[in-house]
């Protein structure tokens, strides 16, 4: 019978880094992994490793950036590395997409096993056992959304189009593969799963260990709402992301704007959900700073363009982002952070937002206060409340831009200066190739900013990424439209 290739794997505990392996069914034991309340949280903490991997979340995060014309890759030394991505030429032999399709479905089967398992447990409480379950759909849902934004065109442009497979259940060597369905249908369980997690997870949980919280949820929820259009749903949980919890009173306000300085890769206030990485549990140089770094100390091969460097005036301080210290550049030692002025080095402009340390511990901001805010501020936006726009959006400006006064757009004029905003608040989190895809724009890429021109309309193939060759080999799914079989 033909089967999910990256669907049948299947989750074991070990006393490593990687408690939950792969094995083929016949070495399945997943009720001993949720046999004691140890095991329980070694396994649950293993869902988050396969978060970790280089050829997943890494990969997907800088994808989106060097897409979306704001930044890109250097044409000459650049290790091979999202140059396919870069020039739009996935296929489905080719290009990081397989990585993230792997990745995707490795962590639902896994969250699959918890979801199933977990009931069964005699050994945690009724409490213990809804609040794991939770986190487990929330993490589910976390997965599927990725995928549905690599695989499938956005809610916006056609929620009828191909979705992605929707695998709810730990499926055994005869089951049958679900259908693609709709891009809605996907959105429907994506929601399900979080608004079950809503209800469900403990209000009490650590904020400080980078695992599922209510406020990560809420975040969640809200980037779901925005992609499907319902902005009084984005609106409120955007809020409530940021909102102050019984373990977290002081909420997640935004810090002074000289944090902005401060290499990202260290939990600030603003943090709600964070991606750990330690000095001894690292992906080396694939990180996401290591690419972004602007010292050749990483891969240093991601630059900024012009036209983006444009948008930041000089009283903005994350115009600083960009400045660098010149004598590490040209070779000596010195400190990264140091900010001399900005400059220009093969294809683009080097980018010091994200501090690229050799103790490898360089945490990822997955949801940030910020985007919050400037979801609401859309949201508020997209229901013509311009004033209630126009004060989300301030409290994002007010803190990074020296003298800021509040916006008095309106209409379009607000929501390009929105749009605006996010670029330059969220460039390296893996943002912009969505944002212009959910929002029907045009990519639009030319010479001098890019060594490769390209203009991709709102609903091009090429928006989204090519099924694994891999995958239609074993299973027969469908392609994506514009790709080859």
């Amino acid at each position: 019978m033909k089967r999910l290739l990256f669907i049948l794997a299947i989750t074991t505990v070990s006393c490593s880094k990687d408690f939950l392996d792969t094995k083929p069914f016949a070495q399945i034991d997943a009720a001993s992994a949720f046999s004691t309340p140890e095991r329980v949280e070694a396994a649950m903490n293993g869902l988050y490793d396969l978060i970790t991997t280089s050829t997943y979340n890494t990969q997907a995060s800088l994808t989106s950036d060097v897409k979306g014309g704001d930044l890109l890759v250097v044409s000459t030394g650049n290790y091979n590395r999202f140059v396919t991505e870069y020039q739009y030429l996935q296929s489905p032999t080719a290009g990081y997409g397989g990585g993230f399709f792997t990745g995707g479905y490795k962590l639902i089967t896994n969250t699959n096993v918890a979801i199933t398992e977990l009931p069964k447990s005699t050994t945690l409480s009724e409490a213990t056992r809804k609040d794991f379950l939770a986190e487990a759909r929330a993490l589910r849902a976390w997965a599927y959304l990725q995928l549905v934004r690599q695989f499938a065109q956005p809610f916006s442009v056609d929620p009828a189009s191909q979705g992605i497979p929707v695998v709810d259940k730990v499926l055994g060597p005869n089951d049958k593969i679900p259908e693609r369905g709709t891009v809605k249908d996907d959105y429907d369980f994506i929601l399900a799963d979080l608004l079950f997690a809503k209800e469900n997870i403990s209000t009490t949980r650590s904020h400080g260990v980078g695992r599922m919280t209510i406020n990560v949820v809420n975040g969640l929820l809200a980037r779901v709402y925005q992609d499907m259009q319902i902005w009084d749903k984005s609106v409120e949980h955007a809020k409530l992301a940021r909102a102050a919890t019984p373990t977290n009173p002081a909420g997640f306000p935004l810090p002074a704007g000289s944090v902005l300085l401060n290499g990202f890769v260290d939990k600030t206030p603003e943090w709600i959900w964070t991606l750990v990485y330690r000095s001894d549990d690292n992906t080396g140089y694939v990180q996401i700073a290591s690419f972004l770094d602007p010292y050749d100390i990483g891969y240093s091969t991601f630059r900024a363009t012009k036209t983006f460097l444009d948008l930041f005036a000089d009283a903005d301080i994350r115009k600083k982002q960009f400045f660098v210290n010149k004598a590490m550049v040209g070779g000596a030692a010195g400190n990264p952070l140091q900010r001399d002025e900005i400059m220009f080095s093969r294809d683009g402009y080097l980018i010091n937002k994200f501090l690229f340390r050799g103790s490898w511990d360089l945490n990822v901001p997955m949801i940030r206060s910020a985007e919050m805010y400037l979801i609401e501020a859309e949201g508020e936006s997209e229901q013509g409340h311009d004033a209630l726009a126009q004060d989300a959006l301030f409290e994002v400006q007010k803190r990074a831009i020296t003298g800021a006064v509040k916006s008095v757009n309106t209409g379009a004029a607000l929501k390009l200066e929105i749009r605006n905003e996010r670029r330059k608040e969220l460039f390296g989190e893996g943002f912009r190739l969505y944002d212009l895809t959910r929002k029907k724009e045009t990519l639009v890429r030319a010479a001098p900013d890019h060594w490769k021109a390209i203009t991709l309309a709102p609903g091009d193939y090429r928006n989204i990424l090519p099924i694994p060759r891999s995958e239609i080999d074993v299973s027969g799914m469908k392609q994506n439209t514009g790709y080859p079989q």
